[in-house]
């Protein structure tokens, strides 16, 4: 990994999300950039439409595991040049057919795995919490090939579900679809309470982040435009789609930060580098499961 500054440094020596919620997306109030200057004549908000599946694609969407949609595979531009430095630069990706999972991963559905739950917020719909990258691991490995974690750009892509606008449903924040610090009450919420986005996918924005597989690398590196994976190797592993104490500018979708593949708890840092005696990780993860069509 190429060095990077000293600010970026102290991000990720203290490996707080305060750093993507308020340094990392710092400015004036409201003013988050959106995807492309042309969608700045979009409207701010518009209806979620579901995402029409084709006959010839519906015996692959009948096939679906239990919870999990089927995701049309396509090409996106993943990325924003007019956002933060890590979401850069803006490049085009292809993706192949896959499944994901409509909810994050419940508690409960983690206790039928693992046989306990870590999480600081208890409910048997609440998403599981305060898990490390390799801790999911391990229930991967349990899950017997049901469950993977989506690659970063499969993630981006689910998330966008055909939308150039800031969030899935427009350019202005809209609490009906996310869980976010103005009005989530500093806790996670059972899953699928907000609306869904077009392929049928609930708290993509909000509620807990969520590990994916790749690597993190500050700069999108040049990488293969059909289903790519991430730098070989890192030191940290990216996280997306914010939490319950995330700013509503965190929640765009191009959004992105990271966290050390081992961290469960961390003490929360301020915007100064002050340290407020708290431990935390609202970060969690959604089942991804790959589409092998006969040759």
């Amino acid at each position: 990994m190429k060095p990077v500054s000293t600010f970026a440094c102290l991000c990720l020596l203290t490996l707080t999300l305060s750093c993507s919620d308020e340094e990392k997306t710092a400015g004036p109030e409201g003013a988050f950039p959106i995807e492309r200057a042309a969608d700045r004549q979009t409207p701010a908000s518009h209806s979620v439409v579901p995402v029409k599946i084709s006959p010839e694609d519906q015996v692959l969407a009948d096939q679906a595991p239990d919870g999990m949609d089927f995701i049309k595979g396509g090409c996106i531009v993943m990325g924003n040049d007019g956002a933060q430095a890590d979401e850069k630069p803006e490049h085009d990706v292809c993706l192949d057919d896959f499944y994901l999972a409509k909810n994050e991963v419940t508690q409960a559905e983690w206790i039928k795995v693992m046989g306990f739950s870590p999480a600081k917020f208890p409910g048997d719909n609440h998403p599981v919490e305060q898990i490390n990258f390799y801790d999911v691991q391990k229930f991967l490995q349990k899950s017997d090939g049901a469950c993977r974690l989506p690659t970063e750009a499969e993630w981006e892509y689910a998330a966008k579900g055909g939308a150039e606008s800031r969030y899935y449903w427009g350019n202005m924040m809209d609490g009906a679809y996310a869980w976010y610090v103005d009005n989530a009450a500093a806790s996670s919420h059972p899953v699928g309470e907000k609306k869904p986005n077009q392929h049928g996918l609930y708290d993509m924005k909000g509620n807990v982040w969520e590990w994916v597989a790749d690597w993190y690398e500050p700069l999108y590196g040049a990488r293969d435009k059909n289903n790519p994976t991430g730098p070989a190797e890192g030191e940290y592993k990216v996280i997306r789609g914010g939490a319950f104490d995330s700013s509503a500018g965190a929640l765009r979708i191009t959004n992105r930060t990271w966290l050390h593949p081992k961290n469960r708890v961390y003490s929360k840092v301020t915007t100064y580098g002050g340290i407020i005696n708290e431990v935390f990780n609202y970060v969690g993860f959604r089942c991804a499961k790959s589409i092998f069509k006969d040759s």
